[in-house]
């Protein structure tokens, strides 16, 4: 179908390259430090490992339009990080009141600083907690419209692209890992075709301008309810068995018996028994693991960006109905204000708050941040060198929770930049998604080189 469609815009356009391909992109490498040993069975044992990435974009202008290609790669393997993702593979092409868009394609609604609620329509990399996780590539036929009313976004997503989920040996994961290979559709077994809709406008209110999109998803959900089960056969648990388990929760569960079976309804119901030991002994069960359940979903979003001046106020907020269930609302409220020739220097500092709401229940995928303040700092230096400070932090106002992040970058040269990050959980017990990252401090020193 894409092919098809891809060849039919070429042949109404030159048949002639009307550029040169380009290519670009940047080398990763650095070591990652963890102080102390993982909590669960196969993860690493305190001490630093060596990592290497890359991400790679090229371009080619063919016909009317052009082709973009980016994709990225990580190696490491000690923390559990490994893989590859397309990021984007399509055409493009832009006619008189209108563009097209045919391939693997990231589409980035989300206006918050912390976290998105928006942001429905790509899978993610679930592998690591940074600033903002890294979304993988969705093939799609995307069409804009300028009206004098707005723009209108349509897009058919034309196939299923699964996240990337924790192994055994991933340092931020729950007690036991998710089995991507045995994932579970409510329908369409990730081959329907899903749809999306978006409107988004500017205008000028008072003496400043607000920035309004509204969203509408239809289709299979990119987050998955995590049901326990069978995971892979062994020893003591044969294929036959494995299967027969799994089929077994997957009819409770579909048939409502089960009211909590999400992987977040599993750790409240044994948070207060639980201590490091015990729950070490049982994530080391070479069966035991979440089966993801992929849910039909409409999703109905709606943010708005108001900003004057070095102030800015965001809100963004997002209607989930899953097929057969109750439906859910979640919202990032916040905004911030940037100071410039912060204390008489070059720099600019900007202060972001934002408070994070999710209202799903046990049934649904689980919202690590449900109930959450968030408070960022950055602060460009805007010398030569394009040094940045970053610092965020989340605080759960049920468990009282948090989370630290931090970076700080700046260039050694044109084509070098050097990184160091940390990030920080603090927790009081098993009853927060948090606890589990809490012997995952790490810090990190990274080194990318430009091409």
């Amino acid at each position: 179908m894409l092919r098809g469609l891809i060849i039919s815009l070429l042949l109404a356009g030159p048949a002639q390259a009307q550029s040169g391909p380009t290519l670009s992109g940047q080398i990763d490498f650095g070591f990652r430090s963890y102080p102390e040993a993982g909590l669960f069975a196969g993860q690493s044992a305190a001490g630093t490992g060596f990592f290497i990435g890359a991400e790679v974009n090229g371009h080619l202008g063919l016909g009317d339009g052009d082709v973009t290609l980016q994709f990225r790669a990580l190696g490491d393997d000690r923390d559990g990080r490994s893989g590859l993702s397309l990021t984007k593979a399509h055409y493009t092409r832009v006619f008189d009141a209108w563009d097209l868009l045919v391939g693997y394609n990231v589409e980035n609604w989300g206006v918050a600083e912390s976290r998105s609620v928006l942001n429905v329509i790509n899978p993610v990399d679930g592998t690591d907690l940074g600033f903002g996780q890294d979304q993988i590539g969705t093939p799609m036929i995307n069409a804009n419209f300028a009206t004098s009313l707005g723009t209108i976004s349509a897009y058919a997503l034309v196939g299923f692209v699964q996240p990337k989920v924790p192994g055994r040996n991933t340092r931020a994961r729950a007690p036991w890992p998710t089995f991507n290979s045995r994932a579970v559709f409510q329908e369409g077994n990730g081959r329907n075709l899903d749809v999306a809709l978006r409107f988004s406008n500017n205008y000028t209110l008072g003496q400043g301008a607000v920035d309004i999109a509204a969203s509408y998803f239809n289709g299979t959900s990119r987050t998955a309810v995590g049901l326990p089960g069978c995971g892979q056969p062994s020893a003591l648990v044969p294929a036959v068995a494995c299967d027969t388990i799994n089929a077994v929760v997957l009819e409770a569960y579909e048939n409502g018996a089960l009211a909590g079976t999400s992987s977040q309804a599993i750790i409240d119901q044994l948070a207060g028994r639980l201590d490091k030991a015990t729950l070490r002994a049982l994530s080391s069960l070479p069966s035991v693991g979440f089966i993801p359940y992929y849910q039909k979903v409409q999703n109905f979003g709606l943010s708005a960006v108001y900003a004057r001046g070095d102030l800015q106020l965001r809100v963004e907020g997002a209607y989930r109905k899953p097929k057969g269930e109750n439906g859910s609302f979640a919202a990032v409220v916040g905004g911030d204000y940037s100071w410039s020739g912060f204390a008489g220097g070059d720099g600019t500092l900007t202060l972001a708050v934002e408070y994070l709401y999710d209202g799903r229940d046990a049934r649904q995928p689980a919202a690590i941040f449900d109930n959450d303040m968030f408070l960022g700092l950055n602060f460009l230096m805007n010398d030569t060198r394009d040094t940045r400070l970053q610092l965020g932090g989340f605080y759960d106002l049920d468990t009282h929770a948090q989370l630290y992040q931090f970076g700080l970058s700046t260039r050694l040269n044109d084509h070098v930049r050097a990184e160091l990050s940390a990030s920080h959980a603090r927790t009081t017990g098993f009853n927060d998604p948090l606890a589990f990252l809490g012997d995952d401090t790490f810090i990190e020193l990274k080194f990318s080189a430009y091409f």
